[in-house]
């Protein structure tokens, strides 16, 4: 039993070992650090099922096609490796893009096996990487590194407004409703710099909503509960103000 519990922190470490680098590399390849743009790239959970999932059960499955067809071992296992990496992309299809997204998977799947093989040999790496990185990025993904500069706001039952010199994050506008009531919202944002900017709707477990737009500049959407929904505006290095305002409709 603790030659398999040894064995699967290792699978970890490799998993941890592989999605560190990932993630470090696409903090480092922007132009300008961005701590907010980090933790929602790191809070996806594709990444999470790519590594921690799909890697796990290809590494324990090629260990075992390499111990009971195979007796090439490391050589065997690096090209199952870049395999596995590569080929899980044509699910979408024959493209460049896939291709690309292949490569960076091959690559990715070479991280994880040399992270297997470090951590047989070094047990600190081995725990490092199988519990202290995952909890480090956990706990970044429950960090809110929204960033606002000079902000005013005014808020009333209605609507909500605030004007800023720097918004770059999130900003939560909760708003009560009805199961089947449908909730009509307008925003308008005034973007003085060029800032990037969106909006969204989230229900009360953190699930998007759709919305479809009205003739009347408002766009829409149903409470499919009785609870809070909650309209995010988003801000990318954002100066100006914005203006939401939204009214409740029954069926």
């Amino acid at each position: 039993m603790k030659k398999i519990i040894s064995y699967l922190i290792g699978k970890l470490a490799g998993a941890g070992f592989s999605f560190s680098i990932f993630n470090l590399f696409n903090m480092l390849n922007g132009s300008i650090f961005d701590m907010y743009q980090f933790s929602k790239n790191v809070s996806s959970p594709l990444y999470w099922v790519a590594f921690f999932g799909y890697g796990l059960i290809c590494s324990i499955v090629i260990d075992l096609i390499v111990n009971k067809v195979s007796n090439k071992g490391n050589s065997t296992k690096v090209i199952l490796y870049l395999v596995a990496g590569f080929s899980i992309f044509f699910i979408f299809g024959f493209s460049i893009f896939t291709i690309i997204a292949g490569t960076i998977g091959a690559f990715a799947a070479l991280l994880f096996y040399f992270g297997t093989m470090i951590a047989n040999k070094t047990p600190v790496f081995k725990y490092i990487f199988a519990f202290a990185m995952p909890i480090l990025f956990l706990t970044i993904i429950n960090v809110d590194f929204t960033e606002k500069q000079q902000w005013s706001e005014v808020k009333n039952d209605t609507s909500y407004s605030a004007s800023f010199d720097l918004f770059n994050g999130e900003q939560k506008i909760p708003i009560n409703a009805k199961e089947g009531q449908t909730i009509s919202v307008a925003v308008d944002i005034n973007n003085e710099n060029g800032g990037g900017h969106g909006q969204h709707v989230l229900n009360e477990k953190g699930k998007l909503l759709p919305m479809y737009e009205s003739t009347d500049d408002y766009i829409r959407f149903k409470a499919e509960s009785t609870g809070v929904y909650n309209v995010v505006i988003t801000g990318d290095n954002l100066r100006g103000s914005f203006f939401v305002d939204w009214k409740i409709e029954d069926l």
